[in-house]
């Protein structure tokens, strides 16, 4: 009985060690993820300012004393909204016109005109003009109108949904559109060439194995320069036909290792038995080897998926029109116009990155049985 505990006590000490390993792990993975969250439902002066603060807490915008500042849309006799530049002091808060020197406004001034005659009074030395925001055409310190929220607010989501320069939408159609045909073309081909490698001895099957293993030491980046000269000179450039052709090309190594590692491991047994019944080779491979390699193929069309729907490299580097970008190279896109915009990236990120985490978390047994069913024969 003391041999039995003395003998469970490394087991449960390495136990220990790597379930604290995997949470610290998993900690810095999930925190990024958790800190961008946040980070989306909040103003991107608030993001800048307390990018750690919890967004569910309700945060206005103050001005130097302290006071909520509030904002009216300004509307002309049309009812379009009017704009004019926004008054800011040096540390980018709105000030009041007399703060600059102006305690008596001429009315003959385009910014009296833009405002009306009637907010403000000329005689009075103390008058306070509100300033005016450029971005959203709003009137600052109006007591009689709604606070300035700075967080919680859905505004970020809804600009990454509507603004035309952005469109996610058209992001998510190019990303399904290039991952699809992505995903259905490398599994496909790997399963076909793992067959033939584990099924068949041919002149060279040893050096093709060998360039197989050595294809996935090679980073995309060390061969894009001939990559990219072969894509202009087939007229594929700034198309998703040359984007899919490089990432088929790109994922067949990997894919072809883990599918032939799996259809090693099936019984010769079952395809004498379908030759003796008359079938041919395509026949037993589309009838007998694809439904039995189901948990590979879904593995290598997990991470296929995923790998296309996050390559960006390529993207930006065999991608010109803005009409053709995935989802992923919109964050580009943002970045470069909507550089101060932290609020609008973080939503942006936000929506790219959910999709792939419900696809992950949903098929993950898939990818974990796929891996370690043909770690164990007989």
């Amino acid at each position: 009985m003391m041999s039995r505990v003395i003998g469970r006590g490394p087991v449960v000490l390495t136990r220990t060690v790597i379930y604290a390993l995997l949470v610290l792990w998993a900690s810095t993975t999930i925190f990024p993820f958790a800190w961008v969250l946040n980070n989306s439902f909040k103003d991107t002066s608030l993001v800048v300012g307390d990018s750690f603060s919890p967004a569910f807490e309700q945060v206005y915008r103050r001005d130097r004393n302290g006071v909520i500042v509030r904002q009216e849309v300004l509307k002309d006799d049309f009812g379009r909204e009017r704009y004019d530049r926004m008054l800011f002091d040096e540390e980018g808060n709105p000030v009041l016109e007399k703060e600059q020197g102006s305690g008596e406004l001429d009315p003959e001034s385009p910014f009296a005109q833009l405002m009306g005659q009637s907010s403000f009074e000329r005689s009075r030395p103390d008058s306070e003009l509100q300033a005016y925001d450029t971005l959203k055409g709003s009137r600052v310190y109006d007591s009689a109108s709604p606070a300035v929220r700075l967080s919680p607010i859905w505004d970020n989501y809804r600009e990454a949904f509507t603004n035309p320069n952005v469109n996610i939408l058209r992001g998510y159609r190019n990303s399904l559109v290039l991952s699809g045909s992505v995903t259905l073309g490398v599994m496909l081909l790997s399963a076909m060439m793992a067959y033939a490698m584990t099924r068949y001895v041919f002149k060279g099957k040893k050096v093709l194995r060998s360039l197989l293993v050595a294809a996935l030491m090679f980073p995309a980046f060390s061969t894009i320069v001939p990559v990219y000269r072969m894509i202009s000179s087939a007229g594929l450039f700034d198309t998703l036909q040359g984007v899919a052709l490089v990432q088929v090309a790109g994922n067949l190594a990997f894919a072809t290792t883990v599918m032939a590692g799996f259809i090693s491991s099936l019984p010769y047994e079952l395809e004498e038995a379908a030759f003796i019944d008359g079938a041919g080779v395509f026949r037993i491979f589309l009838r007998v080897i694809l439904p039995l390699s189901k948990s590979a193929l879904a593995t290598v069309g997990i991470f296929t998926f995923i790998w296309s729907y996050n390559d960006l490299f390529l993207q930006m580097v065999l991608l010109r029109s803005r009409a053709l970008m995935p989802v992923s190279a919109i964050l580009r896109e943002i970045s470069s116009q909507y550089g101060t915009d932290f609020g609008l990236m973080a939503a942006a990120v936000v929506v790219v990155v959910v999709p792939m985490l419900i696809v992950y978390i949903a098929l993950q047994q898939n990818i974990i049985k796929g891996l370690t069913a043909g770690a164990i024969k007989g």
